[in-house]
């Protein structure tokens, strides 16, 4: 042993171990003593030297104030750090080649494990994201940064890595260097793996402590939402790399974890449902028109009042340029003769869909790939990065390794939700409020906190990730189940006294999502109506928008009064004769016949209340191929739980504007009746 340790040495020594690396001298240089408890508990150092002068396509000489790593990667582009390749023409790239990243770092107070601290690195969202996104001061931070961010976790035994990824920039245009590649396997994951490295090869992180504050390279999790989500799915897929580019070929890193919450694991499904099981792209599917618009517009001007925005690259631009113009877009020049279709969606699947690595599958398959475990927290609501993102990720990974370590969560959390604090948080007292430090026993947070009533999501999270990453703050943490929780959705139209309005629903467990709602309810009924591409007025798509209903009642459940317009079938069921509780994604099928073509079919399943109005439970689409036939189309899902006697009202349209784009390719569909299956327990 002691002879391996001395061999080991004189490698280190042979190959160079820099006291550190030379772009970390700044942030080394800018740490400052803080505490995350109560102004003198849960110590931490927390290293931020401030923003770049320059971001985007503006280069930084030098990375000053920044963290450099190449532009572009060359090899086979992704697999295990490559090497740098030389850099792109105007791409933000100094004279080095290199991009300049804009990063932060959290490092734990104490004496360092034998083999360093875990690295938790988590990822800021699109697309007025930055570093700062999971950066508190305290760990009782509110909503969903209570016990998620660098001060909970570098309190913990974490060094934290909270970076700006490549071309976000403030008002200002200061930030990362670079162009955004929307968490690209060529880009974004090498530039993860490379930070990694370089904090790997650093010998002390924070000389002002006693002893050296190192990392261990075998302990690393990457975690983040909705855009930090797509980049922790990927990570997922290249989970074992070598230092070698970065000057160290001695530190070989591996994931220890990863804990997605509320990303894509297929980037075109996200922003073009086709409605089908087969393929994301044949045909192209219905753009989410209203939510691609928010956040282009977002990335391109800024959101007030950061106005932080993104560095978008021309494939981006003339992306949606396509999808803003007319349909079919198989046929229209503004797609295919700027190599949005196929070029730009194949890539987007081939380098950002973390469903779509088949050699990572393939590997874990043949045993050549050891499963890395997750922590995945899914929206079950969200109308972004629906329900169906992380359950095609579960469902991939458990078929190539049956046994595969994983514990999911899906709840009304993510981009354009409700996303409440007491769902994120664990709730303590007769008044359930938000746990606070204060609530556990002599400020022990390993503790049960006194009169604990309902654990959040957060507190699954970091149950799971301590067992894996083991941080010296909670490094005997048991073994987690691997098993699925489904919380019911609460609106202000179904809340009550035991689950309000600003909590979530009731909670189920199994140990699939299939096993949540084993048995199907279905519902059918008679009558003929025709639909039509444009409905003018369109009240009810108008309502349902999740743009318009985030802002004009925080993603509470639209809620209508009037009818639908003109041109939308509307079919009501039978009074339910018993109850049931619906969980995960219902089927819906419809014979129909058609005039014209480019033709597409929308569904919105409501509950009908006791007043005439209805409350918005589910929504879904489908592109047609055939002139007719019977349409089948499978909704995002929801948890929802319904009583005996309750209605349940299904409008099928072609026009669900402004959420999705309607065909501009004028057609009919005459409709014979319609089935709903749900799925229940």
């Amino acid at each position: 042993m002691v002879r391996r340790v001395l061999i080991g040495a004189l490698f280190a020594l042979l190959v160079g171990a820099p006291a550190a690396h030379a772009d970390l001298r700044s942030l080394e240089a800018a740490c400052v003593h803080r505490y995350a408890g109560d102004g003198k508990r849960l110590p931490f150092t927390f290293c931020d030297d401030g923003v770049p002068a320059a971001g985007g396509t503006t280069p930084d000489p030098g990375a000053a104030l920044a963290l450099a790593v190449p532009e572009r990667y060359g090899g086979d582009g992704y697999k295990g750090l490559p090497r740098k390749a030389p850099a792109e023409t105007g791409s933000g790239a100094d004279a080095n080649g290199n991009v300049a990243l804009d990063a932060d770092l959290s490092i734990p107070a104490g004496r360092a494990p034998r083999r360093g601290f875990p690295l938790m690195v988590l990822m800021h969202t699109c697309c007025a994201g930055d570093k700062h996104n999971f950066e508190a001061s305290s760990v009782d931070a509110s909503g969903e940064l209570w016990h998620y961010s660098n001060a909970w976790y570098a309190s913990r035994g974490y060094a934290v890595l909270t970076y700006t990824s490549r071309g976000f920039v403030d008002s200002g245009g200061h930030g990362s260097t670079g162009q955004t590649q929307l968490d690209s396997r060529r880009y974004e994951v090498n530039d993860l793996q490379a930070l990694a490295c370089q904090l790997a090869a650093a010998r002390d992180l924070d000389s002002t402590q006693y002893g050296r504050q190192r990392i261990d390279p075998s302990r690393v999790v990457v975690s983040g939402g909705s855009y930090g989500g797509g980049l922790a799915w990927m990570a997922l897929t290249d989970p074992t790399w070598s230092c070698g580019t970065e000057g160290r070929r001695d530190i070989r890193m591996r994931l220890a974890a990863v804990a997605p919450r509320y990303g894509w694991s297929d980037l075109v499904y996200s922003l073009l449902p086709n409605g089908s099981q087969a393929s994301s792209t044949n045909p192209i599917g219905v753009p989410r028109d209203s939510l691609i618009t928010a956040l282009y517009g977002t990335g391109k001007t800024g959101q007030p009042p950061s106005e932080s925005h993104v560095t978008f690259t021309p494939d981006v631009d003339h992306a949606v340029a396509c999808f803003e113009s007319t349909s079919p877009y198989e046929q229209n020049p503004l797609c295919t003769g700027t190599g949005v279709i196929p070029g730009v969606l194949d890539a987007f699947l081939r380098d950002r869909s973390a469903y779509y690595q088949t050699s990572f599958f393939t590997g874990l398959g043949r045993r050549t790939i050891r499963p890395v475990p997750v922590f995945g927290a899914g929206s079950l609501t969200s109308p972004l990065f629906t329900q169906v993102e992380h359950r095609r990720m579960a469902d991939r990974l458990r078929a190539a390794y049956p046994r595969y370590p994983m514990q999911e969560y899906y709840g009304d959390f993510g981009d354009f939700t409700q996303s409440k604090a007491k769902e994120w948080g664990d709730l303590c007292g007769p008044d359930f409020h938000v746990c606070r430090i204060t609530d556990y026993p002599h400020g022990n947070l390993n503790a049960n906190p006194r009169g604990l009533r309902r654990r959040g999501v957060t507190s699954r999270l970091n149950a799971f990730v301590d067992r894996f990453a083991r941080p010296p703050g909670d490094s005997r943490r048991p073994r987690p189940p691997f098993d699925v929780t489904v919380a019911l959705q609460v609106c202000p139209a179904d809340a009550s006294a035991a689950f309000p309005a600003d909590q979530p629903g009731q909670r189920f467990t199994a140990r699939s999502f299939g096993a949540l709602a084993p048995r199907r309810l279905r519902l059918t009924a008679a009558g003929t109506h025709v639909t039509s591409n444009r409905v003018i007025p369109n009240p009810h798509g108008a309502d349902a928008d999740p743009i318009a209903n985030f802002v004009a009642r925080g993603a509470r459940c639209p809620l209508d009064t009037a009818p639908a317009g003109a041109g939308v079938a509307v079919y009501d069921f039978a009074p339910l004769t018993r109850d049931a509780v619906m969980i995960g994604r219902p089927r819906v099928s419809v014979p129909y016949t058609s005039t014209g073509s480019d033709l597409q079919l929308d569904a919105r399943l409501y509950q009908v209340l006791g007043d005439g109005s209805q409350v918005l439970v589910d929504r879904g689409t489908r592109r047609l191929t055939a002139p007719g036939g019977t349409a089948v189309l499978d909704l995002q899902g929801n948890g929802w739980p319904f009583h005996r006697g309750d209605r349940l009202r299904l409008e099928l349209t072609q026009d669900d504007e402004p959420y999705l784009k309607a065909s501009t390719v004028p057609s009919s569909l005459t409709l014979t009746g319609a089935s709903v299956v749900l799925p229940i327990r």
